[in-house]
C-alpha cells in the first residue's frame, strides 16, 4: 500500500514545476554512444536525494529522455526539485531504464534498478512510485526490494547483422522487411547464463527484444518495421536476472523496404490476373477464418462491379497456407444476386453507394457480417453507413425480405428490410458528425485480425476515412480522419481547435494488424503527382506508403490512439514490381486505387494486396499482389 504523503519542508509550496516539463514534446539531442547512467539515492544532512540522470517518458507516440532530482525527508514521499527536470540524450538501446508511464489514476515512476550509497557501502534496489501530478510521488512499499548490485563484464564480440531470406527478383536483391539475423562471439572470461538482444528503431524509439541460450551465437529478430533504421545491442548475462552483464556497442542497420509483386504475367496491366471478371474500383477484402461455416477459410471481396452503381460480393475458394496461390483462386462473383445497389432515384437519404468493407462480427454480436459503406447522399454530402447481413457469416444477403439485394430508398429506410445505420455523419448532422467536413468516405475499420478474424466490438477498434481539404484545418486536398470505437460508436478524434485529427495528404488508407496493439497503415500520397497523365479522368492516388502505429507508445497500451501513429512525413514508400520482376513506373503505381491489404491465412507469412488498377486510359479492374519479403 502507499505510504502517507508527507511533503519535504525544503520544497517551496507552489513550485513552478508542472507536468508538462516531463511530457511536452521537445527537440531531443542526438543520442550519444554513452554508458547508461544509473539512478542513485544518497543521504546528506537528513535529506534523501534521488538523482535520476536518465528517465524515459512515452508521449505523443515517441520516447523522450529526461534527468531530474527528487527529495525526501522520510523515504516515503518524494517531491521533484524545481528546475531539475531537463531533457537529455535519448539512448538508442537503453536497457530496462527508469521510466514514467501514464496510468488511469495519474503516473507511475518505475525504477527497475537504483543504487543507494551510505556509510561507504552501496546496495541496489528496485522500486515504483506513484503520482497524480508529476510533482509529488508516493513510494509503493510493496514494490521495494533489494536486487543484486550490477557489475560490468566483458562484452560479446564481432556483432554482425545479416538480412534474412535474401532473394533476387528482376535483378534486385533484398531480404525480409521484418526480420534480421544477429550474430556474435562469446566472451571468454566468465560463464554466460544467457544473452539479451535489443533492437531500437530510429523513428519512434520502440524496441524489439529477444533472448538466446548461453550456447547460442545468433538469433533472428522478428516483428521489425520495414525500411527502418535500427540500433542493435547484444548483452551477455552472467546470471538469470542479468545484474552482471557485458554489453556490446550498438550496431546499426536499416531493414529492407516492402516489395510487392503483382500477380499474372508480363509487365503491363493486360497480363495481370483478375480474381473477378467484373471487378472495378471501390474494392475491399475480408478474411473468414475457421468456424465461419460455408465461408470458412475464404476471402470475400466487396467491390463495385463494372457498369453497376453499388457493392457486389465475390468469394474465393478455400485459402491454404500449404498452397499460397489459393488466395487468388476460385473466386465466384455474386454480382447480380447479392450486395447493395444505389437507389434508381432518391430525393433524400442514401443515393449513390461507393466503397464498402465487410466486417465479420463475433458470435456475441450476432455471428454476421456488418457491411460499412459510403454513400454520396441526395443532399450532396457523403456519409458512412452500415447494414448487417441476414445470412450470418456468409455475408452476401443484407435484405430481410425475399430479395437478396438492397436497391431502393425504401429498402434503406429505418423501417425497411435493409435498414441502414448512420455510422459517421458530417458537419451539421444531429448524429455522430465529423465537425467541419462535408464528406467522409473510403472508410476502413481496424481490429486485431491476427487475434481473431471476427470483431468482438470491444473498445479499442478504430476507423480511418478520407476527408477533403478542411478550411482552417488543413490545406492538403486529401486527408485521413480517425475515429475510435468506444464500445458503442465510432468517435471522431478532434484537436484542441475542433479540427479532425488527420493524416494529411493521404488517401484510401487501409490498416493491417501485425500483433498486439500494433498496426501498419497503407495509403496513397496524392501530393506526389509524378507520373500523372494529363487529361485522364481517373483518380491518381500517387505513390503508396506506410506508417506504423503502436498502442504501447503512450497512454493506454491496448488502444491505438491517433498520437500512437508515426507522422505521415515518416512514411516509407512501397516497392512494386510486375509479374516479370520489373519495377512499376510512377504512372502505373499512381493509378493503383481502392486497395486492401490482408493476411488471407491469418499469418503474416502471407500478405496479399487486393487492388484496383488501370494504365490511366482504361476502366480500373481488380487484381492482386503478394508481399515478397514479409
Amino acid at each position: 500500500m502507499h505510504k502517507p504523503l508527507r511533503l519535504p519542508l525544503f520544497v517551496r509550496p507552489g513550485a513552478p514545476f508542472i507536468a508538462r516539463a516531463w511530457l511536452a514534446p521537445c527537440a531531443l539531442f542526438a543520442a550519444a554512444a554513452a554508458a547508461q547512467p544509473v539512478p542513485r539515492l544518497e543521504l546528506a544532512g537528513g535529506v534523501y536525494t534521488l538523482t535520476l540522470p536518465y528517465v524515459e517518458v512515452a508521449s505523443g507516440g515517441t520516447r523522450q529522455a529526461w534527468a531530474a532530482r527528487l527529495g525526501s525527508s522520510n523515504l516515503q514521499a518524494f517531491a521533484v526539485e524545481a528546475g531539475s527536470v531537463q531533457p537529455v540524450a535519448l539512448l538508442p538501446a537503453a536497457e530496462n531504464p527508469a521510466s514514467v508511464v501514464a496510468t488511469g489514476a495519474g503516473f507511475r515512476l518505475v525504477l527497475p534498478y537504483l543504487e543507494f550509497s551510505v556509510g561507504g557501502s552501496t546496495r541496489a534496489f528496485a522500486a515504483a512510485l506513484s503520482s497524480s501530478d508529476l510533482q509529488s510521488f508516493l513510494v509503493d512499499a510493496s514494490s521495494v526490494q533489494e536486487v543484486a548490485l550490477r557489475t560490468t563484464l566483458t562484452a560479446p564480440g564481432a556483432v554482425k547483422l545479416s538480412a534474412v531470406d535474401v532473394r533476387t527478383v528482376g535483378g534486385a536483391s533484398f531480404g525480409s522487411s521484418s526480420r534480421l539475423q544477429v550474430g556474435w562471439t562469446a566472451p571468454t572470461d566468465y560463464t554466460v547464463d544467457h544473452y539479451e538482444i535489443t533492437a531500437t528503431e530510429a523513428l519512434m524509439n520502440t524496441r524489439i527484444s529477444a533472448t538466446a541460450a548461453a550456447g547460442a551465437r545468433s538469433v533472428t529478430l522478428t516483428a521489425l518495421k520495414a525500411a527502418t533504421g535500427y540500433a542493435v545491442v547484444v548483452k551477455a548475462c552472467a546470471d538469470a536476472a542479468c545484474h552482471r552483464a557485458g554489453s556490446a556497442a550498438a550496431v546499426h542497420t536499416t531493414t529492407a523496404a516492402e516489395v510487392w509483386q503483382l500477380q499474372g504475367s508480363g509487365n503491363t496491366v493486360a497480363g495481370l490476373g483478375r480474381p473477378v471478371a467484373d471487378g472495378n474500383a471501390r474494392l475491399s477484402a475480408t478474411r473468414f477464418g475457421p468456424g465461419a461455416g460455408a465461408a470458412a477459410d475464404t476471402v470475400q471481396l466487396y467491390y463495385g462491379p463494372m457498369g453497376v452503381s453499388g457493392q457486389s460480393v465475390a468469394s474465393s475458394g478455400v485459402v491454404s497456407a500449404a498452397h499460397p496461390a489459393s488466395y487468388l483462386a476460385g473466386f465466384t462473383s455474386f454480382a447480380t444476386t447479392s450486395g447493395l445497389r444505389s437507389p434508381a432515384s432518391a430525393t433524400s437519404g442514401i443515393k449513390s453507394i461507393m466503397t464498402g468493407q465487410g466486417v465479420p462480427l463475433a458470435a456475441a454480436l450476432g455471428a454476421k457480417v456488418r457491411l460499412f459503406f459510403e454513400s454520396n447522399d441526395a443532399d450532396g454530402k457523403t456519409r458512412i453507413y452500415a447494414v448487417d447481413s441476414v445470412d450470418g457469416w456468409l455475408g452476401r444477403d443484407f435484405n430481410r425480405g425475399t430479395p437478396t439485394t438492397c436497391s431502393t430508398s425504401a429498402d434503406y429506410a429505418a423501417a425497411g428490410p435493409c435498414a441502414a445505420t448512420l455510422v459517421l455523419g458530417v458537419d451539421g448532422d444531429a448524429l455522430n458528425p465529423v465537425p467541419k467536413v462535408r464528406a467522409v468516405r473510403q472508410n476502413k475499420v481496424g481490429w486485431p485480425t491476427l487475434t481473431d478474424w471476427r470483431w468482438d466490438g470491444a473498445a479499442g477498434g478504430f476507423m480511418v476515412f478520407t476527408i477533403d481539404r478542411v478550411d482552417g484545418c488543413t490545406t492538403a486536398t486529401h486527408n485521413q480522419g480517425y475515429a475510435l470505437w468506444n464500445g458503442t460508436r465510432f468517435v471522431p478524434q478532434l484537436d484542441a481547435s475542433g479540427c479532425p485529427k488527420a493524416f494529411k495528404s493521404a488517401q484510401a488508407a487501409v490498416p493491417m494488424h501485425i500483433g498486439g496493439a500494433r498496426y501498419k497503415l497503407y495509403f496513397g500520397d496524392p501530393s506526389v503527382t509524378a507520373g500523372r497523365l494529363a487529361g485522364s479522368p481517373l483518380p491518381f492516388v500517387g505513390p503508396k506508403k506506410l506508417v506504423y502505429g503502436d498502442g504501447a507508445s503512450g497512454g493506454d497500451a491496448g488502444i491505438l490512439e491517433f498520437e500512437d501513429w508515426e507522422a505521415v512525413a515518416q512514411a516509407r514508400r512501397l516497392v512494386f514490381v510486375w509479374p516479370n520482376g520489373e519495377p512499376l513506373n510512377d504512372t502505373a503505381e499512381g493509378y493503383i486505387d481502392d486497395f486492401h491489404f490482408l493476411t488471407p491465412t491469418g499469418s503474416l507469412d502471407l500478405q496479399v494486396l487486393y487492388l484496383s488498377i488501370t494504365d490511366g486510359g482504361v476502366v480500373p479492374f481488380a487484381a492482386a499482389a503478394v508481399l515478397l519479403n514479409p
